[in-house]
């Protein structure tokens, strides 16, 4: 019985240091991709400053070109709309 309690502890190590492994290369991944959305910032907590500084600080999404100033949307947008309410019907 203690056989198969070494076993799964030895299992249980290895898993966990896959884990880690993968986590580390997803956080140099994400760290990569900032660095590359955001050139000129000096730092992760710079560039995540200027990620939400661009979300509006409110939460709100940017103005991505689906909405125009004024709040008049794009021509596609409406389309779409109207095709939701027809099949609504």
């Amino acid at each position: 019985m203690s056989m198969w309690v070494i076993i799964s502890w030895v299992f249980v190590g290895i898993l966990t240091g896959v884990n880690i492994f993968i986590f580390l290369k997803l956080k140099g991944a994400s760290e990569q991709m900032l660095k590359m959305a955001f050139p000129n910032a000096k730092n992760m907590n710079e560039a995540l400053g200027q990620m939400q500084k661009m979300m509006g600080g409110r939460g709100g999404m940017p103005n991505m070109g689906g909405m125009k100033k004024g709040g008049a949307m794009d021509a596609q947008l409406q389309q779409a709309m109207a095709m939701l309410k027809n099949m609504k019907k």
